[in-house]
């Protein structure tokens, strides 16, 4: 009971943290959209090395260093959005073969085609029930049996396979709704663009990790992620439907909301540094 208790007031810390979170991260591309202000522009080539809190003068006030740091975050991330624009406009420049049109994750420096709304559909369809998705079933199904957690279906050897079945059901229609529904409507962007290796850690690390609240338009304009957020909420509304009795209500649907975002940001900083932990492997090897 206690482990079930700690694990239930885990889930309502993660969903008011990112209920905030997404509300500030709302308004401040909101605002910057309404006041039209101008992205700001990466280093120079020949200082390759990003900004990051330690190349603030050791005497700086923690005030301003945080905020430096925070605007030279933002301004490599906005430079970032700004040459993947420049990237999509130009014709033949790519370093990579155009992107398919069901492809999630665009690599660095890689040329997107524009989707309609069939393309993301099926790019939905796709992303359900590839390999990531299947293995992202068994991850959750497993770490909530062996937790005992929600949905609360026992410990059993049945009880997995109950987990299994949810965990599903819930991913997929998240996914859905999120990419063939949502996406088209809200002329939002479902794809994830990879920073790649050229970037700095940290700033690559944040960019993967507010990409669920932050996204593009199809017309390529940075916009709050309102196709994930409401998709999500509407996958997790549907948990009602199929949850144990005990995991049903509006306090549940919130917690289970939270960590599905909370997975959707995890999934992306897995896809924007997997190509660096396979590249280490063969480097190893060889």
């Amino acid at each position: 009971m206690r482990l079930k208790s700690n694990q239930q007031r885990l889930g309502r810390f993660i969903a008011g943290n990112l209920a905030g979170f997404c509300l500030l991260a709302c308004m401040t591309s909101g605002a910057q959209m309404v006041a039209g202000v101008a992205a700001p522009m990466a280093p120079a080539a020949s200082d390759a090395r990003t900004l990051v809190a330690t190349d603030v003068l050791p005497d700086a006030p923690n005030a301003a260093r945080s905020s430096y740091s925070t605007a030279m975050v933002e301004g490599s991330i906005a430079s970032f959005d700004m040459g993947a624009r420049r990237r999509d406009a130009a014709s033949g420049s790519a370093a990579f073969p155009e992107a398919s049109r069901t492809q999630k994750f665009i690599k660095a420096g890689q040329t997107a085609p524009a989707l309609s709304s069939g393309d993301m559909v099926l790019l939905g369809v796709k992303d359900s029930f590839s390999l990531i998705s299947i293995a992202g079933w068994f991850t959750s199904a497993g770490y909530n049996q062996w937790l005992n957690g929600s949905p609360n279906y026992g410990t059993d050897r049945g009880a997995f396979g109950e987990r299994l079945g949810a965990a599903a059901i819930c991913n997929t229609s998240e996914d859905l709704l999120t990419e063939s529904v949502m996406s088209p409507l809200l002329h939002e962007d479902p794809r994830y663009y990879r920073m790649g290796p050229g970037h700095n850690f940290f700033v690559r690390l944040v960019y993967a990790g507010t990409r669920p609240i932050i996204t593009r338009t199809t017309s390529g304009h940075t916009a709050p992620n309102l196709a994930l957020i409401l998709g999500n909420a509407e996958g997790s509304a549907l948990t009602n439907a199929y949850y144990p009795q005990v995991n049903r209500g509006t306090e549940q649907t919130m917690e289970t909301l939270g960590l599905s975002i909370g997975g959707s940001a995890i999934g992306d900083v897995i896809g924007e540094f997997y190509g660096d932990v396979l590249r280490a492997f063969h480097h190893g090897k060889s």
